[in-house]
């Protein structure tokens, strides 16, 4: 399997760190996942639901990271090419920016009284995490994609930006309900925080891209 998802590099080396590559993308992928339950949770005001989502957000970002030092470990042992390590690299650091953006985003999100907020703009942040699990999803098939088909892949890293630019979008609309919000049940910190959320959500979105310009970058060197 690991052979088959990351396929453009010679068989028989590092094939350990091709293992941890995958499970660090599934890792990601379960962490935004859990960002956009959190924010369900949250405009609910279901405390212990968004303390146990938190939580388990957490523990998905911290594993990821600790994959991607084992990773970095792996690498000075493998018999890649530099070239091949390098790409493993990259990729893996940039995904890694998709966990740590949704943790940061859990993170503020539970020290303020979200539930406060107009429904539009609970409305508009929850949109934009459902768009980012897509994103982060499209972003999965597309370097599932690289090795067998990478003309195909080059059609999801272009999913994926379309998806972005979505985002970008429902971002404005969240920004706008944020502008003209009543500020009752909000402090001037709080409120800054919110718009500080809504940048986190916005930057995951950012780093499925960046994640998906590298995955083309190789595919034009492999294709």
């Amino acid at each position: 399997m690991v052979s088959k998802l990351f396929g453009w590099f010679a068989p028989k080396r590092g094939d350990r760190v091709l293992e941890m590559v995958e499970e660090h993308l599934a890792l990601t992928q379960d962490a935004v996942s859990d960002l956009y339950r959190l924010v369900e949770a949250s405009a609910l005001k279901k405390e212990s639901d968004s303390k146990e989502l938190f939580e388990s957000l957490s523990k998905l970002e911290m594993r990821a990271d600790q994959l991607r030092r084992d990773m970095v470990e792996e690498l000075t042992r493998s018999e890649m090419f530099p070239e091949e390590r390098g790409d493993l690299m990259e990729l893996v650091r940039a995904v890694d920016w998709i966990a740590d953006w949704s943790k940061e985003a859990g993170r503020i999100l539970i020290i303020i009284p979200f539930e406060n907020a107009p429904e539009d703009l609970k409305i508009a942040a929850q949109n934009m995490c459902r768009a980012n699990v897509d994103c982060v999803t499209v972003l999965g098939r597309c370097i599932k994609a690289l090795p067998k088909d990478p003309r195909e892949a080059l059609n999801l890293a272009d999913e994926v930006e379309i998806l972005e630019e979505e985002i970008d979008e429902l971002y404005s609309v969240a920004r706008t309900h944020l502008a003209t919000m009543n500020s009752n049940g909000f402090t001037t910190g709080s409120l800054i925080l919110l718009n500080m959320f809504l940048d986190a959500l916005e930057t995951v979105a950012d780093w499925c891209e960046n994640t998906a310009d590298i995955v083309r970058a190789v595919a034009v060197r492999v294709h």
